[in-house]
């Protein structure tokens, strides 16, 4: 089946572009065509600013060589391009989007993961997530579509325009337990608990993009991961780090700091690092997947359902922070056994609803 990818616009936020990367790899292995669907938040007035500057200003610097530019290479957007292909042209707003729809021919639409079911929308894509424009001969799914919190943010005013389009629905799937009261109680729709896509694909698909190996020497540091930094977080850190004698290595997610890292360096922090302290749900997922001892805190602030809701499914509820980090050992065997049963039952999902022909 030839089937669009829709989720957030890619900004630089490592979890948010490497699920959009494991869907794509997660259908691929289903024996599916994905393409994922490029949508893009500047104004049109952003656009025309930057189509100037490459048709003049540019050609004015080519003239004058001594006059120098200096544009940072976005290695985010380098793995974009390199990993998460094919994509559609950038859409830039509703209209677009729509008429991009009406203009090809796809067999199904997943909309997720990630927290498209918040508003039921993004900047320029304001009440897109549930899909009313779509025909109704286009399969129509979710797929870990997360509400970032145990109920509906949007705007009330459309909840019945959204119920109806959910209602249309091939079928729903969410990330977060929580997120099937919701769907129940506000949209009165069926969910089904799915795990996040990139806990559905092989670790060596992560080790393969940086060429790594699961048996690499773990780095005497502690990788924080801290998406909302404060004092009293950088003090657990670093009384935990001193504790244990590492040294701390410490980036957020490169929205409100210039330190960022490629992501094969996101992927090595939490694969090679002896411990990580996170605040991220992701970065909760990886050192799952990747079984790296960790703790983290619970961010409100970005949604605390997802986090509970992860734990509690590996029996890892004693790795939130409270008063005092505890360093108890993790059973990994116990973690990996849940999470390749997770993993049958939430392919099933997709299995079923976009009748696969291929075992998972």
């Amino acid at each position: 089946m030839n089937v669009a990818v829709l989720t957030f616009p890619l900004i630089n936020n490592y979890g948010g572009i490497i699920q959009a990367y494991a869907m794509m790899v997660f259908l691929r292995e289903l024996g599916h065509k994905p393409t994922f669907i490029n949508l893009q938040t500047e104004s049109r007035f952003t656009s025309f600013s930057k189509y100037l500057v490459k048709k003049y200003i540019l050609f004015f610097l080519k003239k004058h060589r001594n006059v120098t530019l200096t544009v940072k290479d976005s290695e985010l957007k380098r793995f974009v391009d390199t990993y998460i292909t094919p994509q559609t042209i950038a859409i830039s707003n509703s209209k677009e989007l729509h008429e991009y729809f009406e203009s090809q021919k796809f067999d199904a639409c997943v909309v997720g993961s990630d927290q498209v079911f918040s508003k039921m929308g993004y900047s320029n894509f304001e009440n897109d997530y549930s899909l009313g424009f779509l025909n109704n001969e286009i399969i129509k799914l979710s797929y870990a579509a997360s509400f970032g919190g145990s109920d509906y943010q949007g705007n009330q005013d459309k909840v019945e325009f959204h119920k109806t389009n959910l209602k249309r629905f091939d079928a729903v799937s969410v990330r977060e337990k929580s997120a099937i009261d919701v769907c129940t109680r506000t949209f009165d729709v069926d969910a089904k608990h799915v795990l996040d896509p990139t806990m559905m694909i092989d670790k060596m698909k992560y080790l393969e993009i940086f060429g790594g190996s699961s048996k690499g020497e773990t780095r005497k540091e502690l990788f924080a991961y801290v998406l909302d930094s404060d004092l009293s977080k950088t003090k657990v850190v670093q009384d935990f780090a001193g504790n244990i004698g590492l040294s701390v290595n410490q980036i957020n997610d490169g929205n409100g700091s210039e330190k960022t890292i490629p992501m094969e360096d996101w992927l090595k922090s939490i694969l090679y690092s002896e411990h990580v302290i996170t605040d991220s749900f992701h970065g909760c997922v990886f050192c799952i997947i990747f079984n790296t001892p960790f703790h983290c805190f619970i961010n409100k602030k970005r949604g605390a359902d997802r986090f509970y809701s992860l734990l509690e499914m590996f029996g890892l509820e004693n790795r939130i922070i409270s008063d005092e980090v505890t360093d108890a050992p993790i059973d990994w065997d116990d973690v990996n056994n849940k999470l390749e049963l997770n993993k049958i039952e939430s392919a099933e999902f997709l299995r079923e609803h976009l009748k696969c022909s291929e075992v998972y």
